[in-house]
């Protein structure tokens, strides 16, 4: 193929022959202007309204009043002020290395400078736009322009026209984007080297992920050692209102300054919000928290016989996670809270019949099985729902790329194959390792096929000896 070395065109060729759902063109009954500010003003007021909501829903439910504030929660920094954070000088190395690393494919800011032209333009205004990222850097002033964003809806579920059911999406200038990836690349650093995060956060970590999250940070050993021990493990997934929207600014200034730093923007966002929410772990007194930014996970193991007491416990922490949140601005959603109790099938038909939990005026009951960070989780950690629903899409993504294999040579098959179906059939598959003989034979079926495609096999050839795909299981 002579686009073979050029990845846009490529993958332009390969999504004009690949068959791909159509984005349906989103239509209004209402003028664009009045659509355009009501949701400007339902966007820009999102983040107060629902502070506002949190500490109403506190207040009707009464919920610790004697608790002392979170003060006792936000520990002492002074063990940061030994090494007060600063920027360095940036090189045209590092700011030539940052561009490089960037994806093409995201659409421009209100300038329509994309990241294709700067990509094109490097060798000129490398220099340039070193001298203006230190400048800005230097004296702690981030240009007006940089500030400004296009702000598009995406539409998350149900009627379009109605703001909520919407997210607001910030269009950035990319040479914004640029500065903040600098900006991004020291504070990590120095929030790393200076250990200034709660073990329990994952996000934007060094060495962690969502996967270290399922595996090493007590959630798949908890739990199946809790089950190696005969005991159950209620795990509750907190679902956070408009989490990144409704974050207290001077709150969050005010620890930034305790690390000598006070960075802002929308790549800086999810790293913000974790130090944000620093010191949330501390909050349950029974229970242990881990989060993945403003994804978070509740679990406490307990004993049968413990179970009616367990319910007081979990009770007791969720009331102190949403007083926790309450004081940070932030407003748990109880209706879309998911509520799991896992363990073997003997152990869980021994529970009570009531293990509903009542929380903010809402009754939490147990489910089945619930989403958890791209994972589906379920209450004896078989992980059936989750494999069903990821061989079915992987084995139509194949059948896609299989009626047009022949369009394509061998290479740029193989990477079709790994980058739309392998990569999601690998997700996580540290964490669901433990899953039946019968699902790792579904997982299998998916490889062989795609072992065919690549080496343009017949449907009864033996894959393993020709193909170096692999189901990893550890």
């Amino acid at each position: 193929m002579k686009h073979k070395n050029n990845t846009v065109s490529l993958w332009k060729i390969i999504k004009d022959t690949v068959a791909y759902k159509e984005k349906e063109t989103v239509v209004y009954s209402k003028d664009s202007k009045i659509v355009a500010e009501e949701f400007n003003h339902f966007f820009s007021s999102v983040g107060e309204n629902t502070a506002i909501a949190a500490s109403q829903l506190l207040q009707d439910y009464n919920i610790y009043p004697d608790t002392p504030p979170t003060t006792a929660l936000n520990r002492n920094y002074a063990v940061y002020e030994s090494e007060m954070f600063n920027f360095d000088p940036v090189s045209c190395s590092e700011v030539k290395n940052i561009i490089m690393s960037m994806p093409t494919n995201k659409a421009p800011g209100k300038d329509k400078v994309s990241m294709c032209i700067i990509k094109d333009c490097l060798p000129v205004i490398l220099g340039p736009l070193t001298d203006i990222i230190s400048g800005s850097l230097t004296s702690s002033e981030f240009p007006q322009s940089w500030n400004e964003a296009e702000v598009i809806p995406l539409i998350k579920e149900g009627d379009h026209e109605l703001p909520s059911n919407n997210r607001p999406l910030s269009l950035l200038i990319v040479v914004s984007k640029i500065c903040e990836k600098v900006v991004l690349c020291q504070f990590t650093t120095f929030l790393f080297h200076n250990e200034c995060r709660k073990s329990h956060q994952s996000g934007n970590r060094r060495y962690h992920s969502s996967e270290t999250l399922n595996v090493l940070v007590d959630d798949i050993i908890f739990i199946l050692e809790a089950m190696d021990q005969k005991s159950v493990t209620a795990l509750i997934l907190l679902d956070l209102l408009k989490a990144f929207d409704s974050e207290h600014h001077p709150t969050l200034l005010n620890k930034l300054r305790h690390i000598g730093a006070s960075p802002e923007g929308a790549i800086l966002s999810p790293l913000l919000f974790s130090i944000y929410v620093n010191e949330l772990p501390l909050a349950p007194r029974h229970s242990s928290l881990n989060s993945y930014v403003d994804d978070s996970k509740m679990l406490l193991s307990f004993r049968v016989k413990d179970a009616t007491d367990t319910k007081e416990y979990v009770r007791e922490d969720l009331s102190r996670v949403a007083k926790c949140c309450s004081e940070l601005h932030l407003l748990i959603n109880p209706e879309k809270t998911k509520y799991l109790l896992i363990g073997t099938r003997q152990q869980l038909q021994n529970l009570p019949t009531d293990m509903c939990l009542h929380f903010l005026g809402e009754t939490i009951r147990p489910v089945p099985s619930a989403k958890d960070l791209g994972l589906i989780r379920d209450t004896n950690m078989s992980y059936d729902c989750y494999i069903t629903e990821l061989v079915s899409p992987c084995m139509s993504k194949l059948s896609q790329i299989n009626r047009v294999s022949k369009s394509f040579d061998k290479e740029t098959i193989s990477l079709l194959v790994s980058a739309l179906v392998m990569n999601k059939l690998l997700y996580c598959s540290s964490a669901w390792s433990n899953t039946s003989a019968k699902n790792i034979s579904k997982l299998q079926l998916v490889q062989n096929f795609a072992c065919r495609i690549v080496t343009n096999g017949k449907n009864f050839d033996h894959t393993h000896q020709n193909c170096s795909f692999d189901v990893q299981v550890y």
